[in-house]
């Protein structure tokens, strides 16, 4: 099972059989590309290599989009504390009144006006922003014992079945299982059981693991504390407890569904992501779990997010099933001024697949990701397909200017012949779509990939980024809806791409390009036409032709690109000029 953590010099890691981090790197040239609808921008940094400097490719279809930054939108609704919890409402977000008074202290002085008041969201957002008027306080530092447990040594610590929470009620289909400090998990975390409104702390005890024969000290046990938790539920079988969500390190959380594995993760906010100053990683400090009612087919989680730059409540109500539907609302309440936030970030990893012409290994297996692609509803209509790379050097591209319908990172191949892999079984990792509420104002949606040289690197990224950023003192609200599924979360309309495959033609020794398309109408690709297009250089020969394999079509093209550095290129299939397959956008570096 894989988790998350953040070492002591905050680079986030993620679990696998064997731990691995994602590499720091600078940001270098930078261009921007306008093809069709999407706003494409790249920056590249390599250490080893001599950046780029010839500009920004040239193309007739390139556009400013807004200058000079003027009538820009604001990021999001804003939040006004309220006097007191104990006048807090029921209703929702929006309709919390705009009261300016300030925030009720988190003192205990304050405590007894707060104490009769029924536990609700309103309770962190006021702490949150409690906490925000302060410096950051460091975690109580973790046994040194602990922390020097290496990952083998530390996946042995078990947490007994008979401790998790609400296991004598056969009547909750919900069980919390926790997890204790150690080799990277080093901050502690706060827990709190919420039942009939009243919030409880959950002391940590060491009599709920098991510690075997590791070298930790009596004391040393009784001091670790909690790093996370995950949940189980009946999701698979009736009668089998299945993980459901794990929240553990910074602010990371992975979720699954019937018939997935652990594979993408989210986290609730991201920090100068692939910066040259250094990405930040705030932490969930405190958790409030509701026991849900007899039956109940969700559960809700509340946390409190503390970090260097910001503070932030929030709420998460999880549906599980066939697609685990999360609700997420969140209030941030920055300490300085951001202006690289990444809102919704989900991470995942990609090695390489068939379009991978220069993966450099000599791995036997097909395609080794958790993810194959990033998919996008525009806010226009169009839906795009942007297969993931595993570059050379850091990639930063940016589509859309106003936040889509929805984004994702998508699993497509479901067989095991796609992978062959019998222990990682990526064929099974799960689908994470974003689906924004409410108006996250202009920005930009925000792919990274980094470079990596091996599958337990989480080297890929995305997230909303506003174009204006966050004020020092200024709140932020939020809201959207996660799916976390097997199946595909949502059904385009149009033909879909089912693959890229990239190669070098024999005779001509130029790139070409191979894309199939694949819709359960056979009429709709009948007869369709390509529209195919470059930021630099020529495409030659576009030819569209059945594939027998798959009963749909199969777009192929070289490219001749001129000696440049990099062509930014798009395709799809039309009828009539108007789309009948998803848009196809591919980054080509000689």
């Amino acid at each position: 099972m894989k988790d998350h953590g953040v070492a002591d010099n905050e680079v986030a890691l993620k679990l696998t059989e064997r731990p691995y981090f994602i590499p720091a790197v600078a940001l270098g040239a930078a261009t921007l590309i306008l093809a069709g609808g999407a706003l494409i921008v790249s920056m590249s940094s390599n250490p080893s290599r001599k950046v780029a400097t010839d500009g920004a490719a040239q193309t007739a279809d390139i556009e400013s989009v807004d200058p000079d930054g003027t009538n820009l939108p604001p990021t999001a609704p804003v939040v006004t504390p309220l006097d007191s919890v104990a006048a807090i409402t029921t209703e929702p977000l929006a309709e919390i009144p705009a009261d300016t008074a300030k925030v009720a202290s988190a003192t205990p002085t304050s405590a007894p006006a707060q104490a009769a008041a029924p536990f609700s969201f309103e309770q962190v957002i006021n702490k949150a922003q409690a906490l925000s008027e302060h410096e950051v306080q460091k975690s109580p530092p973790v046994p040194s014992s602990a922390a020097a447990l290496n990952y083998d040594q530390y996946r042995r610590v078990e947490f007994k079945r008979e401790a998790a929470e609400w296991t004598p009620d056969e009547t909750v289909p919900f069980r919390v299982h926790y997890d204790p400090r150690g080799y990277l998990f080093n901050d502690e975390v706060k827990l709190n059981i919420i039942e009939n409104g009243v919030a409880k702390p959950r002391p940590y005890s060491e009599a709920d693991f098991s510690f075997f024969d590791l070298p930790l000290s009596d004391e040393d046990k009784t001091a670790l504390g909690f790093a996370g938790f995950h949940v189980t539920t009946p999701l698979n079988s009736s009668g089998k407890w299945d993980d459901l969500i794990s929240f553990k390190g910074a602010s990371f959380f992975r979720a699954l569904s019937a018939g997935t594995v652990y594979g993408a993760s989210a986290r609730g906010i991201a920090i100068s992501t692939a910066s040259p100053s250094g990405e930040e990683f705030p932490s969930f400090r405190e958790f409030w779990l509701v026991k849900p009612e007899p039956g109940a087919h969700s559960m809700t989680v509340y946390a409190l997010l503390n970090g260097q730059s910001m503070t932030g409540a929030f709420r998460f109500i999880i549906t599980p099933g066939t697609a685990t539907m999360i609700d997420v609302e969140a209030v941030f309440f920055p300490r300085r001024k951001l202006p690289e936030v990444g809102i919704a970030p989900i991470t995942s990893m990609y090695y390489f697949s068939p379009h991978s012409i220069n993966r450099g290994n000599r791995d036997y297996r097909v395609a080794v990701h958790d993810s194959e692609g990033l998919m996008m509803q525009m806010h226009n209509g169009e839906w795009v397909w942007r297969p993931l790379v595993n570059p050379s050097q850091l990639e930063i591209s940016s589509f859309a200017t106003e936040p889509p319908l929805g984004f994702g990172l998508i699993q497509r191949h479901r067989e095991f012949k796609d992978y062959d892999d019998l222990e990682a079984s990526y064929e099974r990792r799960p689908n994470v779509w974003i689906a924004p509420k409410g108006d996250w104002g202009a920005g930009n949606l925000t792919l990274v990939e980094i470079p990596t040289t091996n599958e337990y690197n989480d080297n890929i990224v995305v997230s909303w980024r506003p174009s204006t950023a966050w004020d020092a003192g200024k709140p932020v609200r939020l809201a959207y809806q996660m799916t976390w599924s097997l199946p595909q979360p949502v059904v385009a309309p149009v033909a879909r791409i089912t693959a890229t495959k990239v190669g070098i033609s024999p005779s001509s020794k130029r790139p070409v390009f191979l894309i199939d398309f694949e819709s359960d109408n056979d009429a709709l690709l009948r007869d369709a036409i390509p529209e195919v297009s470059t930021s630099s250089g020529t495409i030659i020969a576009p030819v569209v032709r059945p594939n027998p394999d798959t009963g749909g079509m199969r777009l192929s093209f070289e490219l001749d690109s001129k000696d440049a550095s990099l062509s930014e290129l798009r395709a799809r299939l039309t009828k009539a000029d108007r789309p009948v397959s998803e848009t196809w956008l591919y980054r080509w570096r000689p």
